[in-house]
């Protein structure tokens, strides 16, 4: 099966927070995982704990090319934070799950497939909520400083198979 999804997060300049498409694209060549969209060295590592978090989920990753966009290009995309929203994305993609379009996730994967926090919650999450994204999910840790942001709202969920 091929397919494209597309799910959300935010990128941090600063203080500033900007929405960021994260589309994935499921293709018929040889497997590879690639990110593009000028991502650092943590988004570029989301590959490998994405890949360890599947595995030791029980949830399969398609054996085809993945390419994941983070939009718009020229932003700079830093840190862990992504690796949900990329997750989510191939796996809609490849049509094990449906992730709801218009939710931001801003989580690190742990290799067991758990949310783990990340900085800058805040600022992301009044981002999102300013871009009209309610629903943002969080790690458990980040869950408090999340619900300070007037109008967000964030599931409860422990692994990112049920937060979609």
């Amino acid at each position: 099966m091929t397919g494209f999804a597309r799910t959300k997060s935010v990128a941090l300049v600063g203080l500033d927070g900007h929405v960021v498409d994260v589309e994935a694209d499921i293709g018929h060549s040889l497997p590879a995982f690639s990110i593009i969209g000028l991502p650092d060295q943590a988004v570029n590592e989301s590959r490998e704990r994405i890949r360890a978090a599947a595995r030791n989920a029980g949830v399969k990753l398609p054996a085809r090319k993945i390419t994941v966009n983070l939009s718009p290009a020229t932003l700079p995309k830093r840190g862990s934070h992504f690796d949900v929203a990329v997750v989510m994305a191939v796996l809609t993609a490849h049509g094990a799950i449906q992730a709801a379009s218009d939710t931001v996730y801003l989580a690190e994967l742990g290799l067991d497939g758990s949310l783990r926090p990340v900085r800058g919650v805040l600022p992301a999450v009044h981002a999102a909520v300013l871009n009209g994204h309610s629903t943002v999910v969080v790690a458990r840790e980040n869950y408090e400083e999340a619900r300070l942001v007037s109008g967000a709202r964030s599931p409860r969920c422990r692994t990112w198979p049920s937060c979609s």
